[in-house]
Order: structure tokens, then C-alpha cells, then sequence
């Protein structure tokens, strides 16, 4: 099931690269979405589960902000924003820096994949709700893949060769956590590690890309995916 999902993820990667080149001026909306999809699998249905494991949530709660700090970490060394900001200043003539953030985002997209593997390996619940939030979200990954490498003059075919390594990534990722058997005692751990990732993603990467666009339905949007996936989690647990 973990590699079926993470099946989907190649398909919107690839819508989202596509978007970067055709659909950009309107992304803001579906950016604002993913926004509140990812954040409502990290508060509607991660930290409840990790709350349920049986093990004190204090004691898991820094490796939650562990994976904070990780995609913040990965963020800044792969100077993904420095391409969004500086996409027209002098250093836009450095194809290397626009290839090393790709590469970071491929990365990023490996690392969503292994989540969707522990999700199933937690509950179907856990696992699908993640591959719907890393699905929605992967739209922002393909879009950031393909305008980080033309932001640095890059060809296009280069930009679409990354994109391509980035929709593949996530399949992967899945493929390793599905093969490799984890300890039932390390799951919660990894799902707290992932709680985090999920919150800064959403909360700092997703909103303020979306929030670009000075939309009154961008707040619409994001509300829209949090309440998505409560419905979904809520929905999902029911059973």
C-alpha cells in the first residue's frame, strides 16, 4: 500500500513542475491547501497517534522538533530560498546553486516517501493520511524543482531532468521503509520525527510561498485543507 500511495506523489510532483512553467501565477491557492492539509495531518492525526502510543509524549516531543530544525537544516543548506529571492540578482548565472537545491528537494521527496512507509507500517489510517498530505504538498515540491533551476539559468531540459529525479524520489522512499523492517518500538519515534517535518513544511515553507499573493482566498484555501483532513482523520478513525 506504502508504494501504491507513493505512487500518486509521482504523478503530483509532476503536475506541479509542470505548473512551474505554465500555471505559476496561479499556484497560490493550491499552495495555500497543501499548506492546511499538511499541517492537519501533523495536529489531526500525528501527535494524537503519538499521544496514543504507549510511550510518555514528553520524551518523543524533541525528536518532533528534531525534524523541525532537520527540514530547516536542509532548507538553508540547500539555499532553496536564496534561489526564490535572489532568482534576478547577480548570482543567477550559478547553474550550480539552482542543481544543489534541486538536489536537496530530491532529498526532501525521498525522506516523504519513508514517512508514507511507516505511516502503513503504523496503521493504514496513519499511512494513508500521510501519503494524502505528502501528495498535496509534492505539487509545491515539483513547482520549487523546476523555478529553482531556471531561477538560475539552467536549460529547461536540465529543469526537467531534476524534476523527474524528484518525482522518482518519494517511490523510493517508500520502497526502502517497506523492505527494510522497523522495530514497532521505533515507529512512534520516526512518526514524531515526522511531525515535524510536516509542521515546518506547512507552516514555513507552504503558507508564506502561498501567502506571496495578496489573496483574501488564500486564507480560504488553507482553511480549507485543515478542515479536509480533520474530516478525513476523523472519518478514517471512526473506523
Amino acid at each position: 500500500m506504502a508504494i501504491l500511495f507513493a505512487c500518486f506523489t509521482f504523478f503530483s510532483t509532476g503536475i506541479g513542475g509542470i505548473a512551474a512553467i505554465r500555471l505559476r501565477d496561479r499556484m497560490h491557492l493550491l499552495l495555500g491547501f497543501s499548506s492546511g492539509a499538511v499541517l492537519g495531518v501533523a495536529l489531526f492525526d500525528l501527535l494524537p497517534e503519538i499521544v496514543l502510543a504507549g510511550d510518555d509524549p514528553a520524551r518523543l516531543m524533541p525528536m518532533a522538533a528534531a525534524g523541525f530544525l532537520a527540514f530547516f537544516a536542509l532548507e538553508r543548506i540547500t539555499a532553496l530560498h536564496r534561489g526564490r529571492e535572489h532568482a534576478h540578482m547577480t548570482d543567477s548565472h550559478e547553474q550550480e546553486l539552482g542543481v544543489l537545491a534541486a538536489a536537496g528537494l530530491a532529498l526532501h521527496s525521498f525522506l516523504d516517501g519513508f514517512a508514507i512507509g511507516v505511516g502503513f507500517q503504523s496503521s493504514f489510517a496513519i499511512g494513508l493520511l500521510i501519503a494524502l498530505g505528502v501528495i498535496t504538498h509534492d505539487l509545491s515540491d515539483g513547482l520549487n524543482t523546476v523555478t529553482v533551476v531556471l531561477a538560475h539559468d539552467n536549460p529547461v531540459k536540465r529543469a526537467m531532468n531534476w524534476l523527474l529525479v524528484d518525482m522518482t524520489t518519494p517511490v523510493l522512499g517508500a520502497i526502502t521503509a517497506t523492505v527494510i523492517p522497523l522495530p514497532v518500538t521505533l515507529v512512534p519515534w520516526l512518526l514524531a520525527l515526522f511531525t515535524g517535518s510536516f509542521l515546518y513544511i506547512g507552516a514555513s515553507d507552504l503558507l508564506p510561498e502561498a501567502r506571496e499573493h495578496d489573496s483574501p482566498l488564500v486564507g480560504v484555501a488553507t482553511a480549507t485543507g485543515l478542515f479536509t483532513m480533520y474530516v478525513v482523520s476523523r472519518l478514517l478513525h471512526a473506523h
